[in-house]
């Protein structure tokens, strides 16, 4: 796998060559179904909390779509980021975009970010994309139970952009100027949400901020951040094997279509050209030389918070997985 500065080289798992020439075929048929039904979802949704507006059973379908809006976005702008979810180019920059403004992170800053956490997976030093430091910071983790650090973040940023500006994050990133187009979408974004606003004010109505924008991002976000707790949160740091810092869970058919198959994290760091819909076949043919899977996320977590309170005190402790001898 990637060597990082020092050559240190990854542990590697095979897998058979024209098994994995099979798994890394793309196709825009798959995800261009997939796509549909998440933004139909969307639009139902959307559409039964703007007909029983006014009443408080509207929080209902107002919840479910903040949830596809905001947890469901965030597995879209992963995998078109990546460039695998369609064969199609064109497909996978469209939804990159689109997934992108609703997860109010701008698609360079992902780009550059997501390529460095790949290469440099939980390595304190240089991975840009921890999700809570060690010692963990136990506010940002309970804000953004509800996204709300994130979504801060997003917005700042956003705005020094629109400005044609950049921020000390991205200035400590080695960022010195904006690349090509980004100020014009960023003022793009802004527009945008500034519409939504002024149309929230002439209908004097909170719905269309709680459908676009921060609001749905926050509202829905719950769950999204549980996810992202659960990839690689409470193990080990600065190691070169994937199957020490990086765990998969079995998850059900709603919840796996809704992550779009991010459960199986380990086999995607291993093989991040391998499309999400073909990641259960990557399980299943590297699992035995792997750790065992975690059977849902309750599991994940009731190993994960114990660890989180010990490395208060214990910033050196970490979850140990089984590793097969192989």
């Amino acid at each position: 796998m990637t060597a990082d500065s020092a050559s240190q080289k990854w542990t590697r798992i095979t897998v058979e060559p024209e098994l994995l020439r099979t798994l890394m075929q793309r196709e825009d048929a798959r995800p261009l179904r997939d796509m549909m039904v998440w933004l139909g979802l969307m639009a139902v949704f959307a559409g039964l909390t703007m007909l029983i507006w006014g009443s408080w059973w509207a929080i209902i379908p107002l919840y479910a779509y903040a949830v596809l809006y905001s947890t469901g976005s965030q597995a879209r702008e992963h995998e078109t980021g990546h460039g695998t979810a369609f064969k199609s180019k064109a497909y996978n920059k469209y939804f990159f975009e689109l997934t992108s403004f609703m997860v109010l992170r701008e698609s360079f800053l992902r780009t550059h970010s997501h390529a460095a956490h790949h290469k440099y997976t939980i390595l304190t030093s240089k991975d840009p994309e921890i999700v809570t430091p060690v010692p963990p910071d136990y506010l940002a983790l309970i804000l953004n139970l509800f996204m709300i650090e994130r979504s801060y973040r997003g917005m700042r940023q956003l705005v020094i952009h629109s400005l044609n500006s950049v921020s000390e994050k991205d200035i400590r990133g080695g960022l010195t100027s904006l690349p090509d187009g980004a100020c014009t979408k960023a003022r793009l974004w802004v527009l945008i949400l500034l519409g939504t606003i002024g149309l929230s004010l002439y209908l004097s109505s909170w719905l269309p901020v709680l459908l676009i924008g921060p609001f749905p991002t926050m509202f829905g976000g719950s769950l999204r951040h549980l996810f992202a707790l659960s990839q690689h949160v409470g193990l080990a740091q600065n190691v070169y094997d994937y199957r020490k810092n990086t765990r998969t869970i079995y998850l059900g058919r709603i919840l796996g279509f809704l992550y779009m198959n991010m459960q199986y994290h380990l086999e995607h760091h291993l093989y991040p050209n391998v499309p999400y819909y073909h990641l259960p076949a990557l399980h299943e043919a590297i699992k035995d030389r792997c750790p065992p899977a975690y059977n849902g996320l309750w599991p994940v977590l009731t190993e994960m918070v114990p660890a989180l309170l010990k490395q208060r005190t214990e910033p050196a402790y970490y979850i140990e997985r089984p590793v097969p001898v192989t």
